[in-house]
Order: structure tokens, then C-alpha cells, then sequence
């Protein structure tokens, strides 16, 4: 199955956008573990009661569009590398985790030109489809 450009172009950027991803999730994650509840009157509170700023703090980061978004495509991203062979794996850890070139990854791997392109090409297709799947 032959994707168009514009498939293409969004399923290769939800590649390039997982390292991103990633950051802005354990940013968002880090947020939420330094919230705590400030004992501010001084009178006990209930074991695991939370405050009203740290419960609206977590209702905000819950409606964060650009949280559920990056969620998202990282999920796709995941599940889409489970479907995949273990040379698409790689390519994905060498050309879009670690930002190797196109050459670097055919040397190290003993790749041809031909089984690259159609090994990248396999992993932009399931992405493409897990996008289609959770669309």
C-alpha cells in the first residue's frame, strides 16, 4: 500500500516528534510529583486528603491539550514498534532516537540501500495505520 505525501509526512512526524514527546510527558510528570499540599492553617489534615490548588492543578494538567496530544502520539508511536521487524527498530533507534544518518545506519548495520528504504518505509506504514486504528 502506497501512502501519500501527506500520510507520509504526518506518520514520519509523529516519529520525529518522539523524542519530544517523551521530554514534554516527563516534564508534565515532574510537575505533578513536586505538587504537595501545604499545611497552611496549621490544623491536621486527613492522611491523603490533597488541597484545592493541587486538585486544580491536576485537573488542569488532565484537560492540557498538548499533554493529551503528546500522550497520543506516543502511545502510536509504541504500539506501532511492536508491529514491526527488528531492523525497523533499529533504524528507528539510530535515525530518529539518536539522530544518526542515513549512511551511518546502512554501514553499522549491513544494510543495502534498498532493504533501508523499504524498512523505513515498513515502519512509516504501521505508523500510519495505528494512526488510522486510534483515529
Amino acid at each position: 500500500m502506497r501512502l501519500s505525501r501527506e500520510e507520509y509526512k504526518k506518520a514520519e512526524g509523529y516519529l520525529k516528534r518522539y523524542n519530544y514527546n517523551c521530554i514534554n510527558i516527563l516534564n508534565i510528570r515532574n510537575d505533578i510529583m513536586t505538587l504537595s499540599s501545604v499545611n497552611i492553617d496549621g490544623l491536621p489534615k486527613a492522611p491523603y486528603s490533597i488541597s484545592d490548588s493541587v486538585f486544580n492543578s491536576v485537573i488542569q494538567l488532565q484537560e492540557n491539550r498538548e499533554l493529551n496530544r503528546s500522550i497520543h502520539e506516543y502511545k502510536i508511536v509504541v504500539q506501532a514498534l511492536q508491529l514491526v521487524s527488528d531492523d525497523s527498530k533499529v533504524i528507528f533507534e539510530e535515525y530518529y532516537i539518536k539522530n544518526k544518518g542515513k549512511w551511518h545506519i546502512i554501514n553499522n548495520c549491513g544494510l543495502s540501500e534498498r532493504t533501508y528504504f523499504r524498512k523505513k518505509t515498513e515502519l512509516i506504514e504501521a505508523i500510519h495505520n495505528e494512526i488510522k486504528k486510534l483515529a
